[in-house]
Parts: structure tokens; C-alpha cells; sequence
């Protein structure tokens, strides 16, 4: 890959995660927060001339952007965006974590979709015989991560989500319920089972143990998420914090990412930032086929642009 992080890095990383290979999907685990030193030196390393040395800031945009984790300790630090004092996330979905395999997708960017079947791909040749039923795990590739989820017994009344994994251990992930509006044209959707979603549990949370499959996660999302923004933002004479959001924009939607930038095409330079948060959030902008609840995800995307700005 052309972004990689040193070895120091990604281990700074995988600590600020709590990240072990006995790590759950929990809150126990969460209330991520970067170590300001890592991300002084990520900004202070950027040679505007180099895209080799953008890795640290899309790692930080991929952390504290997207992720919503935090920075510690908080003396010293600007303003936060977000207004929760740099916290990490939570209880609750309100982050991502490395070890997400129980809601919103795989992993620190939430995977899925296309990513999830390189993700499966990676790990047929570099770990085919990690776990049990693997032909049946194999055999998901394809199908989005919400549709195994919302026929894994998590919409059903009562709620039947197989709760042991196939060691018949029991999974150590958070109790996340599913509402109608999540449900409705998932459920009974490619026609996926209870054991189903066991399977694909157990196995992505064996491979989220793995350092490897870590590393190929992040580094994969700095390569193809981080590089076409900043290729596509800078090449339009923009900035590096709009590649930024852009990039962010790019996690949920490609589309949305690239009709983002041909608005801030349009408006003035100071503009530009704000005008793809608007098309990010469908606010005024609906051909960019926006989310209005985005609109609250404002705050966490400002905080990568607010530590560059400060640490620069």
C-alpha cells in the first residue's frame, strides 16, 4: 500500500484502542483517546510537498473524525468541536472501535460493503482455517453487514441473537437492541439465519484479534478512502483539512464525498468546509443524496480540522 503507519505508530494506536487479543466489542473497552503527543507529531510531520507523509493525518482524521475518538490529556488542547472535552466514545453506538463486530460494521471504520469483501477476501487467503464453519462464513461474502445482523435474530420479538459463539462461549460484546425503522427491509433480506450471524461473529472477531488484520483495515481506509480525497480536494486547489471531511464524507458515501466537493467547487474558499458538511447533511444540497441526521456528526468531523489547525 502507498500510506503505511511505522511499526510506533500503529502500536500507539492499538493501545489508545484498548486493543488486546482477548479485546471485546464492549463499553468496558471504549473511551478511545489519542495521546496529543502522537497527534502533534502526525501534524508536524506532514510535508504539504509529500503525500507519503499524510499516513498520521489520516489516521487521525480515521480516529477523531470518523471514529470519534478522543485526545489526552486535555490540557492544552483547543476548543473541541464536539464540545465533550475530547472525550472518547461512550456508552453506546456514538464511536467506532477496532474491535466493532456487533453493530454498525466491522472494525475501526465500521466496514462493510465493498470493504467487507476485501476484508473476506484478506482473510481467505492469509487466515482460511482461523475458526469453525468457514465455508459457511465464506459463503456471506456479498452481503451487507446490516442484513446478516437484522436476520441474526436482533429485529426478532423477542429478540433471538444467538448469544455463544461456536466454542459455545459466550460472546462478550454489548447488548444492542434494533428499531423498526433499522428492521424494515432488512429483515428476511437475502435470506441469512441466527447461525449465520453467529458465524460471521465468531470469525470477524477471531481475525479483529489478529495484528495483521488491524493493520489491513486502517491501512486499507488510508488508501482508499483518505488517498482519492486528498487526490481529488487538492488537485481542486482545496486544503488539507477539507480532505479532511471530504474523507469522511467518503467512509459513508463516495457519491456524496465527490458531489460534496464539486459544491465547495462553487463557493469561496472559506465556505468550502462548511458547504460539503451541508451536502454531507442533505442541507440544501439534495442532489448529493445527504442524511439529515448527519447533521450531528458535525462536531466530531471538525475535531481532526481543529488539532491540525492548532498543532500546525
Amino acid at each position: 500500500m502507498f500510506l503505511t503507519l511505522s511499526d510506533a505508530d500503529f502500536q500507539a494506536i492499538l493501545d489508545a484502542g484498548n486493543w488486546s487479543s482477548t479485546a471485546e466489542d464492549h463499553e468496558a473497552f471504549y473511551g478511545e483517546a489519542l495521546p496529543v503527543s502522537l497527534v502533534e507529531k502526525w501534524v508536524k510531520d506532514y510535508d504539504p510537498t509529500k503525500k507519503e507523509t499524510t499516513a498520521g493525518l489520516a489516521a487521525l482524521t480515521l480516529m477523531t473524525g470518523a471514529a470519534a475518538w478522543g485526545v489526552t490529556p486535555l490540557a492544552g488542547l483547543p476548543g473541541d468541536p464536539e464540545k465533550k472535552k475530547w472525550a472518547g466514545p461512550g456508552k453506546g453506538n456514538d464511536g467506532k472501535h477496532l474491535m466493532s463486530y456487533a453493530i454498525g460494521g466491522v472494525g475501526v471504520n465500521h466496514t462493510d460493503s465493498s470493504a467487507l469483501i476485501e476484508l473476506m477476501d484478506y482473510l481467505k487467503e492469509q487466515h482460511r482455517t482461523l475458526a469453525p464453519e468457514a465455508d459457511r462464513f465464506f459463503a456471506l461474502r456479498g452481503i451487507n453487514f446490516d442484513h446478516i445482523r437484522a436476520n441474526g435474530g436482533v429485529c426478532a420479538h423477542p429478540k433471538k441473537e444467538i448469544a455463544l459463539d461456536l466454542n459455545g462461549i459466550a460472546f462478550g460484546h454489548s447488548n444492542y437492541g434494533a428499531n423498526k425503522k433499522y428492521c424494515f427491509g432488512r429483515q428476511g433480506k437475502k435470506a441469512t439465519t441466527l447461525e449465520d450471524w453467529q458465524i460471521f461473529r465468531h470469525w470477524i472477531r477471531a481475525a479483529l484479534w489478529l495484528r495483521d488484520v488491524q493493520r489491513y483495515i486502517i491501512e486499507r481506509w488510508l488508501n482508499k478512502t483518505w488517498i482519492p480525497s486528498y487526490d481529488a480536494v487538492m488537485g481542486a486547489g482545496g486544503s488539507v483539512e477539507e480532505v479532511m471531511i471530504n474523507s469522511r464524507i467518503r467512509n459513508s458515501s463516495p457519491y456524496t464525498a465527490k458531489c460534496a466537493l464539486d459544491k465547495a467547487n462553487q463557493v469561496a474558499a472559506a465556505d468550502r468546509i462548511q458547504s460539503q458538511l451541508d451536502a454531507y447533511a442533505n442541507i440544501g444540497y439534495q442532489e448529493c443524496r445527504g442524511n439529515p441526521k448527519y447533521k450531528e456528526r458535525f462536531g466530531v468531523m471538525q475535531r481532526p480540522v481543529a488539532l491540525y489547525r492548532h498543532f500546525r
